[in-house]
């Protein structure tokens, strides 16, 4: 009888270092997935504008600003902008920006922009860096996107 219980317990040892051992192969070689960071709206300010956090930035909108959805755009940038604004339109709304990809053709700080698709008259466009993050912002009003560029905070 002693002779089985040991037996048993050999091979319940064995199996078990087994399912160890397959467990710990796929936790080390499956490679995870992760999804992308996207930007969400986590309070209002007293005047009615959207605080939107991405990465640990935090940025006032307007209102009627929404994110918008790139899945059918060459970029992969975070993208909000004017309800009802082409999604894949790249010269009026904000972007989050990669730092370390960010190649800008002016300084920080808000500067005129020239006529495109959305801005027939022109407008104006900045940016601010925070940590990894960029804040890349055009419109046709300077108060909005200054508005927008002097709210940018990250956390302590």
């Amino acid at each position: 009888m002693l002779k089985r219980v040991r037996m048993a317990v050999v091979v319940l040892l064995a199996v078990g270092l087994v399912v160890a051992g397959y467990v710990g192969y796929r936790l080390f070689t499956e490679k995870p997935h992760h999804e992308p960071p996207i930007s969400r709206v986590t309070d209002t300010t007293d005047d009615g504008w959207q605080v939107v956090s991405y990465l640990g930035v935090k940025v006032e909108l307007p209102p009627d600003w929404a994110r918008l959805d790139m899945g059918a755009c060459v970029g992969s940038s975070e993208h909000g902008g004017p309800s009802g604004l082409d999604p894949c339109a790249g010269d009026v709304g904000l972007w989050f920006v990669a730092s370390a990809t960010f190649d800008p053709a002016t300084g920080p700080g808000v500067h005129t922009a020239p006529p495109s698709d959305n801005l027939p008259d022109g407008g104006w466009s900045g940016y601010v860096t925070r940590g990894k993050v960029v804040v890349n912002v055009a419109g046709p009003d300077q108060e909005v996107v200054r508005r927008i560029l002097q709210s940018v905070s990250e956390p302590i």
